[in-house]
């Protein structure tokens, strides 16, 4: 019979965020900036424990792992997901504009979160002036 070497707790499953252009939510905002083309998404891994969301700024040295450059109603660092078992937390930095949370089928909620929030795989952020993210679980490769 072989040995098992290393930790008997298997490690969490990849997410990756899908961060689209919104044209839905960019209706909601009333945004005076222009809409971009909505184009495919940028997929991003979301790897380490905790995952800043926001706007790239070398000023103010703030380097989000999700950069929501080009959408100006985008905090520089916005949220936050929080690594919580095999899932997230959400929590809102004290944006200017809010941080919602919805599901992939349904409305676009109409209030922001106060409070962390769990995030489970499909479930949606929206934020800034355009910025849809989809938060999903990768499945494992066999």
């Amino acid at each position: 019979m072989p040995v098992l070497t290393g930790s008997s707790r298997a490690a969490p499953a990849p997410w990756v965020a899908e961060v689209w252009v919104d044209p839905q939510w960019y209706e909601c905002q009333s945004s005076p900036d222009r809409l971009p083309d909505p184009g495919p998404p940028t997929v991003v891994s979301l790897r380490g424990s905790q995952i800043l969301i926001g706007r790239r700024s070398a000023a103010a040295s703030v380097a989000p792992h999700i950069d929501c450059d080009g959408d100006a109603g985008v905090s520089r660092r916005h949220a936050q997901l929080t690594r919580h078992g095999t899932g997230w937390v959400l929590q809102d930095l004290g944006s200017a504009n809010g941080t919602y949370l919805g599901a992939v089928v349904g409305d676009i909620p109409d209030d922001p979160i106060e409070t962390g929030l769990p995030v489970r795989s499909g479930n949606v952020l929206y934020l800034g002036s355009w910025t849809r993210i989809v938060l999903r679980e990768e499945p494992l490769a066999r």
